[in-house]
This record gives structure tokens, sequence and C-alpha cells, in this order.
């Protein structure tokens, strides 16, 4: 059977939360600031070049007269749109850095020594930020892998090269394509597979059965690894500081997920959550 007690999930919310004292923070869930990835326990970070679309700025939507406010609105309508077409930029939404990234580097940080030695794969890995972060952290090899634009790949190569002075002696660090819908030959030998933010788009039920049918066979195979993948809760309708009876409860996206997945093991288990913090911008 599918090893279900494996598969376990790192839930974000997405929401901008208000409590009082929070302090301004880089983590931006629409992208209109970078996303922090954690340091290393060194104190060293990653440097990762990133392929974004370009996000209008306050100068080029601003109108005389325009309050703060309206200006916010609209560059978000203006930044959700550009996202949801399929030509946003060479590398899509996979060439940027997002907060779920951050969340899964987080956790992988807290897990060092389940990490340091390891065998890891990525999954829908972009720019390749939670990978080279558990290369980072002394894992003994690291396979980074995407469906998505070819230059993907590129960028992810790129990033390895950026950042190989941080990772441990003799470890092994790669990037390849891998698409789920295709039926490719699976990496074999991974203790720990781990991936961010892939599934984001509600209408795509096939994307979301290729990945549930691949990670299966993932956890099927010996040594019988763990999948650890972090999500952004995006489509919640509670109020952002509601308590929620469950930790999975009003997504839409993960419970398209959810649905995919059945038949192959049960819902995936939470493991740790965070909470975001305050944005110092106005009432946004």
């Amino acid at each position: 059977r599918a090893r279900v007690e494996h598969m376990m999930l790192l839930g974000l919310r997405a929401s901008m939360h208000t409590a009082s004292g929070a302090s301004s923070s880089r983590h931006d869930v629409y992208g209109f600031e970078d996303v922090a990835l954690p340091p290393l326990p060194s104190g060293a970070r990653l440097v990762l070049g990133e392929s974004r679309p370009k996000v209008p700025g306050s100068s080029s939507s601003a109108v005389a007269g325009e309050s703060h406010d309206t200006m916010m609105w609209s560059k978000l309508r203006e930044y959700v749109a550009l996202h949801e077409r399929d030509d946003a930029g060479a590398c899509g939404v996979g060439g940027e850095v997002w907060p779920a990234a951050s969340a899964l580097c987080e956790w992988l940080g807290n897990h060092s020594a389940e990490v340091c030695g390891s065998r890891i794969l990525e999954l829908g890995s972009g720019t390749g930020a939670c990978g080279l972060y558990a290369a980072a952290l002394g894992a003994a090899s690291v396979l980074l892998t995407d469906g998505g634009p070819v230059e993907l790949i590129s960028l992810a190569r790129a990033n390895i090269l950026r950042n190989r002075h941080l990772f441990r002696a003799g470890s092994s660090v790669e990037a390849r394509r891998l698409r789920w819908e295709e039926h490719s030959p699976l990496p074999r030998d991974a203790d720990l597979i781990i991936a961010s933010d892939v599934w984001y788009r509600h209408a795509d039920g096939a994307a979301n059965a290729a990945l549930a049918r691949t990670l299966r066979e993932l956890l099927d195979q010996p040594p019988k690894p763990r999948a650890i993948v972090a999500h952004e809760h995006r489509s919640r309708e509670a109020p952002f500081d509601a308590t929620l009876p469950r930790w999975d409860a009003d997504d839409e996206l993960l419970e398209a997920f959810a649905a995919a997945a059945r038949g192959h093991w049960r819902r995936p288990e939470g493991s740790w959550s965070r909470r975001p913090r305050c944005h110092g911008r106005g009432r946004f």
C-alpha cells in the first residue's frame, strides 16, 4: 500500500494578518516585496536568480489624486491578471520564489539532522530554492525537477552554480526536466521528497491527478521515502483570525488535490503551519 503516513503537508496561510504589535515583513503574498528565505544555520543565505514578469509599479499605476488604497487595488488586479496568463515571463510563475518555499526552507532548517546526509528529490522545483537549501544543510544529493518551461531548468542550474560553495564536499546537486503528465521514468532512491506550491490552479484537474500518481509511485519505492509538501492557503473565505475546525478546512485548492489523490492514499496529514506577519502598508 502507499506510505500514507509519510505524506505530510505544511500549511501556510496567505492572509495578511493584522495582529497588533507585529512588525513589518518582507514576506508578501502578492509578490510586491521579495520573499526572504531563512538564513542557514551558519548565517549564510542562498543567492537565487529569478525570472519575474514585470509588476506595474506605483509610478505606472498612479493617477493624480488617486488614494493609496485605490492604487494598491489597481496593482493587485494587474498582478493577478499578469500571473494568470500562460506567457507570464519565460519561466512563468516557477521563475519566482513564493512564500510557501520560505515555509518549506524553515521546516528543513528545523529538521536539519534528518536532511543532512539524505538524498533529496524536489518536485516542481522552479528556482530550486528548497532543494538548494537542503543541499546547503548537508544533503548527500539533491535532484531538482520541473516540468514547466525549459528555461526553468537553465535557471535552476544557474542557481546551483551560484550556491555551490555552500554544499558539502562530494555532494551531488543536479537539475533535470520531469513532467508528471508524461509518465517519465521517475528518479529512484530518494529519502525525502519535497515540493512547494505544486497545486495552485483549481481548474487543472489533470495536473492534480498526475501529481497524485507521481507521488504514489515515488512513495511506493524503496527505501520508502517521506514526502513534505508546502502549501499556501490562498482561497480561504474565513476571516484571517478565524479559528477553523480543521487545519485543511475552507481551501478549494487543497480539496481539489485531495480529491485527485483519493484512491492513492488518504488526505495529506498536517505537519506544521505558520501564520502570516503584519504588512505595514495601510489597511492592506
